[in-house]
């Protein structure tokens, strides 16, 4: 055998090996495609059922009947709905997911939440007591406006009636600032009884 023939073998021999090494790559790779389009489920998706209102116990059959979970991730307080029930759900209704997605919950705690009233009854100004208050969560009417000192607070009322620092209400009520309105309180100085008698006394 000649040198050119056992050339050509030597040529032939690396176009197969290499042409093996091309196939065996493309059948891996398919099979790496397939497997990741499996296991992230490319093109499927769920729509998410909307939950709110519902209570716990219903809301996990509709997640279950759609291949989804559900965790509970806050507890608030909503007048509007009952204890137990569902306020808030994430992702929203209608979202599209991919199935076994969890999604998260705020349920009612039915409880309404009860805050004191600060100690601002004559160690605040009007538009201190206001800030503060409202940072807690309470709605303030205007300011019921009393003789005494311009915008310092003399009293807290709820519902009518004054309170005292320390009184738990309900979060979010309704409050009224007593301030003064920069009069000073009239005092009238007691009449001399003695020059009263007399003058009675001796008037004929």
């Amino acid at each position: 055998m000649d040198k050119n023939e056992k050339g050509n073998k030597a040529f032939l021999k690396i176009l197969v090996s290499i042409a093996a090494m091309c196939i065996i790559g493309v059948i891996l790779l398919a099979i790496t495609m397939h497997w990741i389009e499996k296991y992230t489920m490319h093109g499927q998706s769920i729509q998410v059922p909307d939950v709110c209102g519902m209570y716990e116990e219903e809301a996990g059959l509709a997640f279950s009947s759609n291949g989804l979970q559900y965790e509970i991730s806050d507890i608030r307080y909503d007048e509007s709905l009952e204890s137990g029930q569902i306020i808030e759900q994430n992702p929203k209704a209608g979202a599209n997911v991919k199935q076994g997605r969890t999604v998260y919950l705020t349920v009612n705690s039915g409880n309404q939440p009860m805050k004191p009233i600060p100690d601002l009854a004559g160690n605040s100004s009007l538009r201190a007591a206001k800030a503060q208050l409202s940072a807690a969560g309470f709605h303030l009417t205007e300011p019921e406006l009393v003789d005494g000192d311009l915008d310092w607070v003399y009293g807290i009322k709820y519902m009518g009636n004054e309170i005292n620092a320390g009184t738990m209400v309900p979060e979010g009520s309704t409050l009224t600032i007593i301030a003064g309105n920069g009069l000073e309180a009239m005092e009238l100085e007691p009449a001399d009884s003695s020059e009263i008698i007399q003058s009675d006394f001796f008037d004929f």
